[in-house]
């Protein structure tokens, strides 16, 4: 299947639940996803969040196990980002790249792509504006989320 963007992913491959599960996404689409830790020191990269990559020529993202839970869930949604834009050349990702100074095209694709995936637009906005649920801690815990990518996002739909 093709996507575009993350709507398409979501479309094809989320239950509807939040918060939105990355990990079963990237499996669902056929992309094995393997948490790396200090215990494999050939692959461990402690400043290392994330990488997409192929093994066997099968697409794999993996993702630093010692990072925060919603730090995990956003990098493996913007490795899923690399393999919908097809960045087979993408640096591995360490958080400088996942800030909103990182000015690598690629990079603001992939945290955009991350952001919309974790943080579907239409639902953020119902819960915003029908729900009345303002605070962006609240917010950010039902998505999963950290508050400052929920603020990125809030400011991205035009909501804040």
């Amino acid at each position: 299947m093709e996507y575009r963007t993350a709507d398409d992913v979501l479309r094809a491959h989320w239950d509807g639940r939040l918060p939105v599960s990355p990990k079963n996404i990237a499996e669902a689409m056929g992309i094995e996803v393997e948490a790396l830790t200090p215990d494999e020191p050939e692959k461990w990269r402690a400043t290392e969040s994330g990488h997409y990559s192929f093994r066997g020529g099968n697409p794999l993202i993996t993702y630093n196990f010692m990072d925060a839970p919603v730090r995990q869930r956003f990098t493996i949604a913007h490795e899923i980002g690399h393999h919908v834009y097809g960045d087979l050349d993408a640096p591995r990702d360490t958080s400088e790249q996942f800030s909103a100074k990182s000015r690598d095209p690629r990079e603001v694709a992939a945290n955009r792509f991350a952001a919309a995936l974790l943080m579907p637009a239409a639902l953020v906005k119902h819960m915003v504006i029908e729900q009345r649920i303002t605070d962006i801690a609240k917010l950010a815990s039902a998505f999963g989320v950290s508050t400052a990518a929920m603020e990125f996002r809030l400011k991205a739909i035009g909501l804040l």
